[in-house]
């Protein structure tokens, strides 16, 4: 620390003298220095969005954070006067992730009041995206020296602070997954992932490495369960996980060993979309005859296909009060934290697989005896050509795995398939051999 504080004093008074010299007038006649880019501070603004559906709720916090931005750009007074046509080509966006950075979007406030969802954020606003739009509309005019001088202090900025070892791995990501990337999907293929997305069926579960009563847990999944078919949702029974955990364990093992876990594994087997773990705290107290309970929960959403966390949804309940006993006390702040909690991870859970699936539902395929490396190219090529997309997983002469996207259930995936391979001679003879969750396996016939 010693040899610190010396070096401090010296920058600090190198500063000062360094601002004295700036700020002195220049003498007569001699050469003006050229004018200092404008400083590039963060262009990051609070938004907040209210909507029956969580989804919008989102995206209003967003378009409210990019209006604050314009106000900011071109005045209260000039942002009044041309709010129609902000509204018609800014606000009303389909696609509001095109004028922010979502991957530094803070979560501030999340709730639901009455039958409304309040979402609020902090997120950094694309000042470049946004002024582009506001030209292309003569709302602003070209851009002046000052505001290329001041987008090149914020690239130089965005450099300097961004981690060495990532420096360019985050524009290759956002790459990626810019929607604009992949073929824009038709009207049908739209109707057909609404309809899919409204229709995903659920499992849930509690964490067994939860300390809580065991009976409360399971009658926690009763009372999740019980939300999700009062709001018209497909859950999986309890009995049937149960059943298929204590009787199939060792066919788990035998199929994929530690490869996943046997709640995902089990979601597979029944077809659910999703599975949400339930994990809970409760706490209860007794004053003579009167016992007073409450829980805090969090529930976690998986989307079972490639076990990828969807989200998770904390919540705690108010005090409830019971004459039967502590048990019964925190067993109706279970539920009624449950019932408040479920509707806001369905929501959240439809509205990020929607974004995930905008090139198509995801499915593994699997081919098994691939011994014939050509043949397989031939076939991988007129797969890609009926599919949205196709990547190749894993590619040995005992099998090859593929990710297929395409805006169709398995079975439309396995009629395409046997397509193509009766297209291709030599594998006249595939055969599907099995079918699981979003899974499909084939033998070549090689």
């Amino acid at each position: 620390m010693k040899r610190i504080f010396p070096l401090v004093g010296i920058v600090t008074v190198f500063a000062l003298f360094a601002a004295g010299c700036a700020s002195a007038p220049p003498k007569r006649g001699a050469a003006q220095p050229p004018a200092a880019a404008p400083s590039a501070r963060p262009f990051v603004f609070e938004g907040a969005g209210e909507n029956e559906s969580l989804l919008r709720a989102m995206n209003g916090a967003k378009m409210d954070a990019v209006r604050k931005a314009v106000v900011e750009m071109i005045g209260a007074a000039q942002e009044q006067a041309n709010r129609a046509k902000l509204t018609e080509v800014l606000y009303n966006t389909a696609n509001p992730n095109a004028y922010v950075d979502n991957a530094a979007m803070q979560t501030l406030r999340t709730d639901k009041i009455g039958e409304k969802f309040v979402y609020e954020i902090r997120i950094p606003v694309n000042r470049q995206a946004v002024e582009n739009t506001l030209r292309a509309h003569g709302i602003l005019g070209a851009p002046t020296a000052a505001a290329t001088a001041r987008a090149a202090a914020e690239g130089a900025v965005r450099a300097e602070t961004a981690p060495p070892a990532a420096t360019a791995a985050p524009a290759a990501t956002l790459e990626i997954e810019e929607p604009a990337k992949y073929e824009e999907a038709t009207a049908e293929d739209r109707n057909f992932l609404r309809r899919y997305i409204d229709n995903l069926t659920y499992m849930v579960y509690f964490n067994e490495e939860s300390g809580e009563d065991p009976f409360l847990m399971k009658a926690a999944v009763g009372m999740a369960n019980s939300s999700l078919i009062s709001g018209g949702r497909s859950a999986v029974d309890y009995n049937e996980v149960e059943k298929l955990k204590r009787d199939q364990k060792l066919v788990y093992e035998e199929e994929v060993g530690q490869e996943m876990s046997i709640i995902q594994w089990i979601a597979q087997k029944l077809n659910a979309d999703v599975y949400i773990e339930i994990d809970a705290v409760t706490e209860g107290e007794s004053q003579g005859g009167n016992h007073y309970g409450s829980a805090k929960i969090n529930l976690k959403m998986f989307e079972s296909s490639t076990g990828n966390l969807l989200g998770a949804v904390p919540y705690s309940s108010p005090r409830t009060f019971s004459k039967a006993s502590q048990f019964d006390a925190k067993s109706n702040a279970l539920q009624s934290t449950l019932f408040k909690a479920m509707p806001i991870a369905v929501d959240q859970s439809k509205s990020l697989l929607a974004r995930s699936f905008e090139r198509g539902i995801r499915y593994e395929l699997v081919i098994q005896r691939t011994t014939d490396a050509r043949l397989m190219t031939r076939f991988r090529s007129r797969l890609r050509s009926r599919v949205q997309d196709l990547q190749v997983v894993s590619q040995s002469p005992d099998q090859t795995k593929y990710a297929v996207f395409i805006f169709g259930r398995l079975e439309d995936l396995e009629e395409i398939i046997y397509d193509v391979g009766d297209s291709i001679p030599g594998l006249e003879g595939m055969e599907q051999v099995l079918m699981r969750g979003k899974s499909i396996t084939f033998t070549s016939g090689l």
